[in-house]
């Protein structure tokens, strides 16, 4: 445990928590902390006064303020009143703890950190969300002299801001930049966990607090614009155009390895299959055409707000779901939210969170219609004048079908290029990590599915491709 009162990291943390507990007199971090690749978290418990007593600093003068006030008030903590312990989480980036990175890694760190806190600032207010959200007691972030205010959150070719060679000065630049976020405790004892892989059941619960995500932005031309420009025009971690170009440039290598390290393994005959042998070549063809589509403008017709991170572990599901009961799921992580289709929620989170053996027999239908069914009852609710709106099905699942084909090429360039039999055992269980980079039957069952759409696609565009020409 760590001294009360001391610095964290080199940092006090008690004015941050001060915005959640005014009388906060001390504090402890527990020893177990969530290291991520982009962000740091750490339960806090925070003793502070129950009461407090307000006190005059106005010298006796009866002056009146312009805000009706005589003199100036503070709150100081009352001395006889008793000491509680609340517990709270902050979510913290530190620019320097970054300074490994590239910079079009560590770029895209920073502006992770600065949508969260934009989307919870600026954008949370507009969607009437409150049940399906976490409460923040306090956002910020400074990214002076690193990421420009009015630079786009895809604009992954911003030039480096660092002088060559010149690792002082890029110190120099990156302390004390970073920000923060400080929430509610959503752990067991307040009433939820987090678990993967999740049961059907428990998956709906999650699909139905996004669809409410969904809804809260969907035809909204004017919202959907500031969400654009303030958060991403492309929302997603695995979007194309926000991702290392080295990814895609390297896919046909990356999945070349990956069939001959897993071949021949028990359950892997579909990496036998011709067409999934050029799997590698194929998605490269293809990635930049499935991106567009999956890349709506504001006022496109199924256009909405996208999580753009929707894994079952970015969900606190309420404890009664453990048992199959019901419940609000309480979404967090919002980095990557920006414009897009709700379906890449949707397929993102079925192939990272759900056992292929639920997905089978119908399992995985059931779902995406549990979805739709919530998304078409919250756009109702919301406006009544939609009565009788529907997502049209065909175009729902062409969108879901399209999102898992671009879930695995971001899956493909980033995480098989390396995989190994041994990897995935060793992740077997870690819950932050997809399934189809942990379960081999998951990869597997998922490959099959992308291989099919996958056909579709190709000849979808190449008949497009062929009427353009006529």
């Amino acid at each position: 445990m760590m001294a009360t009162d001391q610095a964290c990291d080199g940092q006090d943390l008690l004015p941050i928590i001060a915005h959640a507990l005014p009388t906060v007199i001390s504090y402890t971090l527990p020893s177990e902390r969530v290291v991520q690749a982009n962000a740091e978290g750490a339960r806090i418990l925070a003793r502070h006064s129950s009461v407090l007593s307000e006190t005059s600093n106005d010298g006796g003068g009866e002056d009146e303020g312009a805000d009706g006030h005589h003199g100036s008030s503070e709150y100081v903590i009352d001395a006889h009143s008793e000491v509680e312990e609340t517990e709270l989480f902050l979510k913290r980036v530190a620019a320097s703890s970054y300074a490994h990175k590239t910079w079009t890694d560590l770029r895209r760190t920073l502006v992770y950190l600065r949508t969260e806190v934009r989307f919870y600032n600026e954008t949370t207010p507009m969607l009437g969300l409150r049940k399906h959200l976490p409460v923040v007691h306090h956002s910020q972030y400074d990214l002076e002299g690193l990421v420009p205010e009015d630079s786009p959150t895809t604009d992954a070719k911003q030039p480096s801001p660092f002088p060559e060679a010149d690792e002082a000065k890029k110190h120099e630049l990156l302390a004390g930049r970073g920000g923060h976020i400080l929430l509610q405790s959503l752990s067991p004892t307040h009433g939820y966990f987090q678990d993967s892989p999740i049961s059907p059941s428990q998956a709906l619960l999650c699909l139905k607090a996004v669809a409410e995500l969904h809804a809260g932005a969907w035809g909204n031309k004017a919202l959907l614009q500031k969400i654009s420009d303030r958060l991403s025009s492309a929302g997603g971690s695995y979007q194309l155009q926000f991702r290392n170009p080295k990814e895609l440039h390297n896919m046909v290598a990356s999945w070349e390895g990956f069939r001959e390290r897993f071949r021949g393994l028990d359950g892997t005959e579909i990496l036998e299959k011709e067409s999934v042998t050029r799997l590698g070549q194929r998605i490269y063809d293809m990635a930049e055409w499935v991106s567009k589509e999956l890349s709506p403008n504001v006022d496109d017709e199924y256009a909405t707000l996208v999580h753009g991170d929707y894994k079952s572990m970015n969900v606190f599901l309420p404890n009664e779901a453990k048992d199959g009961g019901e419940g609000d799921a309480i979404m967090i992580d919002f980095s990557c939210a920006g414009i897009g289709y709700g379906m890449s929620d949707v397929g993102m989170h079925l192939v990272h969170a759900v056992l292929p053996t639920d997905l089978e027999n119908g399992g995985e239908e059931k779902l995406v219609e549990g979805y739709l069914v919530a998304l078409e009852a919250a756009m109702r609710q919301r406006d009544p004048g939609k009565e009788k709106w529907t997502y049209n099905r065909d175009e729902a699942l062409r969108h879901y079908r399209l999102a898992c084909v671009d879930y695995i090429r971001f899956i493909m360039g980033r995480f098989w290029r390396s995989a190994t039999p041994d990897s995935f055992e060793s992740k077997r269980k870690s819950k932050n990590t997809t399934l189809i980079n942990r379960n081999l039957a998951a990869a597997m069952a998922f490959v099959k599915k992308v291989d099919g759409y996958l056909a579709t696609f190709e000849k979808e565009r190449e008949a497009a491709a062929l009427a353009s020409e006529r």
